[in-house]
C-alpha cells in the first residue's frame, strides 16, 4: 500500500512541476519575470532547460526517499518507520498542492496578459 502511494504521489509530483515548468515558460514568453529568487537564477543562467533539469532532481529525490521510507514500513512495521513515511508523505502532497496552485496562478497570470 505505501509503496503504491509513493509512487502515485510521486508521479503527480512531477505532474505538477512539469506543469509549474510550462506554464512558467509561457509566462516568461510574454513578459512577465520569475519571483522566486532561486527559480529566477535557474532561469537566468540555465534557462528552462536548466530550471526543468532542477525540477526533475528535486522529484526523483523526492520519490527515491518516500520509496526507501516505504520499503521500511514494507520490512519493518516499527511505530518511527510508519511516523517518518507518513510526515514524507505528507509533505510530498503539500508542495504538489502548491505547485497545482502556483501553475493555476501562472494561467491566470496569462490569461491577464491576453485579455
Amino acid at each position: 500500500m505505501e509503496i503504491r502511494q509513493a509512487l502515485l504521489w510521486s508521479g503527480l509530483l512531477l505532474g505538477s512541476q512539469a506543469t509549474d515548468t510550462i506554464t512558467t515558460a509561457i509566462d516568461r514568453a510574454q513578459g512577465s519575470i520569475e519571483s522566486m529568487p532561486i527559480s529566477a537564477r535557474l532561469l537566468e543562467v540555465g534557462g528552462i532547460a536548466l530550471f526543468w533539469g532542477f525540477k526533475v532532481l528535486i522529484v526523483a529525490g523526492a520519490a527515491a526517499l518516500l520509496i526507501a521510507a516505504a520499503r521500511k514500513v514494507r520490512e519493518e512495521d516499527h511505530r518511527l518507520s510508519r511516523l517518518t513515511f507518513r510526515l514524507s508523505l505528507v509533505a510530498v502532497q503539500a508542495v504538489t498542492v502548491c505547485l497545482a496552485t502556483a501553475s493555476l496562478s501562472n494561467l491566470y497570470l496569462l490569461t491577464s496578459f491576453s485579455g
